[in-house]
């Protein structure tokens, strides 16, 4: 009986300890971070973003970006919101570089 206690105790302490598997980056198919979003060039470009279109023809030109938006309060320091041409400042990168 105390040998099938120590064997169900172990059995279920491993069982709570993740596998390294669930703390990798997941693959992306687009190259993206998982902390970014995929975004469409032709959309940002309709909203007045530029800097995607050129980030996107410097690099694999597929009409998509990853965009990271930046943190609000930053976002207010950097463009404020009555002044900002834009409704969210991202941090842009084209979609096939390496992480």
């Amino acid at each position: 009986m105390k040998r099938f206690v120590l064997i169900a105790a172990a059995t279920a302490a491993f069982a709570l300890i993740p596998s390294t598997a669930s703390f990798a980056q997941p693959a992306s198919t687009t190259g993206c971070p998982a902390s970014n979003q995929v975004l469409v060039v032709a959309e940002l470009l309709a909203n007045g973003y530029r800097l995607p279109g050129v980030i996107d023809s410097e690099g694999n030109a597929n009409g998509l970006v990853c965009g990271k938006p930046l943190n609000p309060v930053v976002q207010e320091m950097q463009c404020p919101a009555a002044e900002c041409p834009v409704p969210i400042i991202y941090s842009f990168r084209d979609d096939n570089l390496n992480r």
